[in-house]
């Protein structure tokens, strides 16, 4: 029984959210195809790119969390036979699902585009990595300070740090000389400093999840 209502309320945020999942696809296709062009095409393309994948991750918190809640769905949904961890799990699931599958698709089809293509160097595919995960690591901080903080108030300021943070991420790795020598290699190089970021990004989404694990287990009022 719970895990059916588990895949129900899995089912009904993708049922809610597939328009603008198809939507963040097609933008993202366009803007990678873009940047095929080079040139001017290139940077725009490259930040179409990135700009599709943050504000995607900004609206889904706010869509699927705290539209529950001013719908006044959220204690009819707590009224059923499931628990808070459940709960959670189901909307990690369903939240989780909905940004990584057009992240994952938008990515490999950027490393593809790289890897036949002869606009972009393969050198450039570990900071597209570094970069790609950034989006990630916002969107894990809003939809967790979504779910735990269940307020406008403190998702509007997640955003707004994440999304004026981004810049920043991307200057200081821009600014590794190890990473930057790179760029323009013709095959991708996995230095030291490379899996060192990659690493300390997984680690901190991992920290961000269980620790929404763990505070979201204590509540006991959903209303």
């Amino acid at each position: 029984m719970n895990g059916s209502i588990i895949g129900h309320l899995v089912l009904k945020d993708w049922r809610l959210h597939r328009s603008l999942i198809l939507l963040t696809l097609a933008i993202g296709f366009v803007a990678l195809l873009l940047a095929q062009f080079g040139g001017l095409a290139l940077v725009l393309g490259g930040v179409w790119f990135f700009v599709v994948l943050c504000v995607l991750g900004s609206m889904l918190p706010a869509s699927t969390i705290l539209n529950e809640r001013k719908k006044q769905t959220l204690a009819f949904i707590m009224s059923l036979p499931v628990s808070s961890v459940q709960y959670t799990i189901a909307k990690m699931l369903s939240i989780w699902a909905l940004f990584l599958v057009p992240w994952l698709t938008l990515l490999i089809f950027a490393l593809v585009l790289i890897a036949n293509g002869h606009v972009v160097p393969q050198g450039s595919v570990p900071m597209l990595l570094m970069l790609a995960m950034l989006p990630l690591i916002g969107f894990c901080l809003m939809f967790s300070t979504a779910l735990v903080g269940e307020s406008e108030g403190w998702l509007i300021a997640a955003s707004v740090l994440c999304n004026s943070s981004y810049w920043l991420g991307w200057y200081l790795l821009a600014r590794v000389p190890s990473l930057a020598a790179n760029l323009k290699a013709p095959v991708a190089v996995w230095n030291a400093p490379a899996i060192t970021v990659l690493c300390a990004e997984l680690g901190l989404i991992a920290l961000i999840t269980g620790l929404t694990l763990f505070f979201q287990s204590r509540k006991r009022d959903f209303t």
